[in-house]
């Protein structure tokens, strides 16, 4: 590589140098050193080519036409997610969980007009929708994005609405207790069937409620929600004779168990404010009296899901909807059940707000 200069050489530069060549492109031509070639380029008399990069101005229009333009050219590359393969939990499936709570049954509402607003036969259609909804949403929603392998349905009380159970209850009853049960059991039995139908296993699990009672004064086992288990259980051991289906039931304020490995606990009353320092502490409390992962329950008629400090929180709704309770705690109760997944990996793979209204 040689470093000594000829005119011809130097003429060459110029040439280059206008053409745009750069230092190191113009040193590897000319086999000359990098440094010596810079010299001579700041030295020399020619001038970089002038390029413009400036353009003719265009319209908004053809700004957007352009940007459009380019922009979908860029997306066009983009490619799109696939669907990943199913994992071996998705595989074994989950428990589809219906929870039934406060369908008061026999129960009359009327709004300030004096119209009806609930009554045996708006209960009839809310809980005929439900069911369908439920079915519906097994059939063409949820086995299709994973398998459902059983069922468990969960009653935490006040199906049906009792009596005696406050002075003014008798003008809000338009059914004795012993209709009401059975208007339930119809009700769930028909749900049961459908389900085992399909070929799945039923696991039924219940507790009393606050209604479900003859009076305040009588011995809480006195209780219709029990009466209402009880013909279950009957109907499924002397009748049904279905080895997929069990009947659980206590006669318990609460009842414990285990669902894929979790432990529940349903009951009829809990904090209504979860969210709550002392709702907090209660909910704590119970999960670690009675190792459980998830606490599901009713009572205030207004559906919620929470997450309080790693316990998965359930309030179950009703199919009342708005009535003297809900507007004695400021809320507007809609009409709604709840339906979620559970597997051995989460407390709840989907939730389902039902509204029956």
């Amino acid at each position: 590589m040689s470093n000594n200069w000829t005119n011809s050489e130097l003429k060459i530069v110029d040439k280059l140098k206008a053409e745009g060549k750069t230092i190191p492109e113009i040193a590897d031509i000319l086999s000359k050193s990098y440094d010596s070639v810079a010299h001579k380029y700041r030295h020399s008399t020619s001038k970089k080519p002038n390029i413009s990069f400036t353009q003719p101005k265009k319209s908004k229009q053809e700004l957007s036409s352009s940007l459009n333009s380019q922009l979908k050219d860029e997306l066009s590359l983009i490619e799109p997610y696939k669907v990943a393969p199913q994992s071996k939990i998705d595989i074994k499936g989950d428990t589809l969980v219906i929870h039934l709570t406060d369908l008061h049954a026999g129960k009359i509402v009327k709004d300030q007009e004096g119209r009806t607003v609930y009554n045996e036969l708006i209960f009839k259609e809310r809980i005929d929708r439900l069911c369908e909804q439920a079915l519906k949403l097994l059939d063409n929603n949820i086995s299709k994005s994973v398998p459902i392998t059983n069922v468990a349905l969960i009653s935490t009380g006040d199906l049906a609405n009792g009596e005696g159970i406050y002075a003014t209850q008798a003008y809000e009853q338009e059914i004795a207790p012993p209709r009401q049960v059975m208007s339930v059991v119809d009700v769930i039995s028909k749900l049961i069937v459908s389900l085992l139908s399909r070929g799945l296993s039923v696991e039924f699990y219940g507790v009393r409620g606050n209604h479900g009672r003859t009076g305040k004064d009588t011995d809480v086992a006195s209780n219709w929600d029990l009466m209402i288990y009880m013909i279950l259980d009957f109907w499924s051991k002397a009748i049904l004779k279905n080895p997929k289906l069990q009947i659980k039931y206590a006669e318990t304020e609460h009842m414990v168990f285990k669902l894929r490995g979790h432990g529940i606990m349903i009951t009829h009353i809990a904090p209504e404010q979860v969210d709550s320092p002392a709702g907090r502490v209660k909910i704590n409390q119970w999960a670690r009296r009675h190792c459980v992962d998830i606490i599901i329950y009713g009572h205030y008629h207004h559906a919620g899901i929470f997450d309080c400090d790693n316990v998965k929180v359930i309030r179950g709704g009703s199919t009342v909807g708005p009535d003297s309770l809900s507007d004695s705690m400021s809320k507007y109760s809609e009409p709604k059940q709840v339906v979620f997944g559970i597997n051995e990996k989460r407390t709840t793979t989907f939730i389902y707000l039902l509204d029956l209204g």
